[in-house]
């Protein structure tokens, strides 16, 4: 350990002779200093002294790719359309229903109407099925009733008709042209249910007794049903009535089915128009009122009202009376029906249709053609 010192305090000895023997030397020897300023080394810090380390935080790196541009201002979207108003819809049309058909119209058994051609008188027959009912029946004779006399022609049509009772008979006043054979039909096709109505409160003395059935008087506004039938009587509405005059005629109106067939006498008062318009108003089938003699028992407006189809007209009366029957209410030419220029005139009715025939001979029962 020695020589080592000695070694280096030999060295330092020999370097300090050296340097002064370089001083001593007239030669100068010029150092060239770098053009950079020579820098200091920043003096050490002393480090604190360690405490207890704070966890370390991951360092937060942030990548930015290119330059940072600054974000478009939003733009405010535009505000929206108002939407146009709704049309609310107008009411839902209701689809037709579906039409059913109609059911078949009630067909009934066949009625059929008579007007018998007598001359100038009235004679109608009714018949459906077993009811019979007459409607007047007299004669073109004024010969007096008591004595008896027949009237061929409207009994050889009754008998071969087929004809063997009557259920009502129907008188509308005591007039020969009406009345003149209640008694004969009483005794050979009445029975003791056979009804005779008339207008009045008593039958015409000549026909008491009655052989058969029994008679009452028929008022305005009493209904009657006969088997099929239904009966409205429409005048006359007095209470004086004695059946002996024209103004005291029945009227009343037959139904069946859809169809109406209006009997008059030989008069209809004008009252029965405000009295029963509505059952009055657009008949079927009318019998013209005292044979459509002048002056005519009816009254235009009371007419027109009834406004029939077919017009039935027991005489033979020409000319003005089918003009003032067509032309009144415009009443077809051929649904016009005068028996002594007609014949027998049939009208048929199955309650829905109707149908007439004329020059009817006795016993037949043609349909004919149809009424429009």
């Amino acid at each position: 350990m020695k020589r080592v010192l000695c070694a280096v305090l030999c060295l330092s000895l020999l370097l300090a002779c050296a340097l002064n023997a370089a001083s001593a030397r007239t030669t100068t020897t010029t150092i060239r200093v770098p053009s950079s300023p020579l820098r200091r080394p920043e003096p050490t810090q002393t480090p604190e002294p360690a405490g207890t380390p704070e966890p370390t935080k991951a360092p937060q790196v942030i990548r930015v790719e290119g330059p940072l541009r600054t974000p478009a201002p939003t733009e405010t979207p535009p505000p929206a359309a108002t939407p146009a108003p709704v049309e609310t819809p107008g009411p839902t049309e209701t689809p037709a229903p579906i039409q059913t058909p109609e059911p078949a119209k009630e067909r009934k058994p066949l009625l059929r109407l008579h007007q018998i051609d007598i001359g100038c008188g009235d004679a109608y027959l009714l018949t459906v099925e077993d009811t019979v009912v007459l409607v007047d029946c007299g004669t073109n004779s004024t010969d007096p009733i008591a004595w008896g006399h027949k009237n061929p022609p409207l009994f050889e049509y009754i008998e071969a008709s087929g004809i063997d009772h009557v259920d009502v008979h129907f008188v509308t006043h005591w007039h020969n042209d009406h009345c003149y054979n209640v008694g004969y039909f009483s005794e050979h096709y009445g029975t003791e249910d056979t009804v005779v109505y008339g207008p009045s409160a008593r039958i015409l003395p000549v026909f008491e007794p009655l052989p058969n059935g029994v008679y009452r008087q028929l008022r305005d506004g009493d209904r009657l049903t006969i088997g099929p039938l239904e009966v409205l009587c429409v005048g006359p509405a007095r209470s004086d009535v004695t059946g002996g005059h024209n103004v005291d005629s029945l009227n009343f109106i037959v139904y069946y089915g859809e169809h109406t067939f209006m009997f008059t006498g030989d008069w209809v008062d004008r009252t029965v128009r405000t009295r029963w318009q509505a059952e009055i108003t657009d008949i079927d089938v009318f019998s013209f009122p005292h044979h459509a003699l002048k002056p005519l028992c009816i009254t235009d407006d009371v007419y027109k009202t009834i406004n029939p189809r077919v017009v039935l007209i027991p005489s033979n009366e020409r000319g003005s009376v089918i003009d003032y029957a067509r032309n009144t209410v415009h009443v077809a030419r051929e649904a016009v029906y005068l028996s002594q220029r007609n014949g027998h005139v049939l009208v048929t009715s199955d309650g829905v249709d109707l149908w007439t025939a004329d020059a009817v001979a006795p016993g037949t029962f043609p349909l004919g053609d149809k009424v429009p």
